[in-house]
């Protein structure tokens, strides 16, 4: 099967800016828009949290407090296996590549 030829990306003047025009011109309609309509673009809600009334709050922020501090350490545990498991690797490979005496 032969190779198919590149296209060349040569094109002439007009072209290129006449691109470089309508991107401008795109980019500039994106910001107006943005202005205009400020509470269109896609902002993040911020988590409101729990209200004061919610019964057995305190309960609650203990238990998310907890599985933060569970995940942590798992994460932490994961971490130091595999420390450990690289220096297992390192310490095999180097054992192997010494020559005999």
């Amino acid at each position: 099967m032969v190779p198919k030829k590149r296209m060349s990306k040569r094109m002439s003047c007009a072209k290129r800016y006449k691109n470089e025009k309508r991107a401008k011109e795109h980019n500039r309609k994106l910001k107006r828009d943005a202005k205009k309509n400020p509470h269109h673009s896609n902002k993040s809600k911020k988590d409101p949290g729990i209200p004061n009334s919610w019964p057995f709050k305190e309960q609650l922020l203990n238990e998310i407090e907890e599985r933060k501090q569970k995940m942590l350490q798992e994460k932490e545990d994961k971490k130091k296996a595999n420390q450990a498991k690289r220096l297992k690797a390192k310490e095999a490979k180097k054992a192997n590549n010494t020559p005999a005496a």
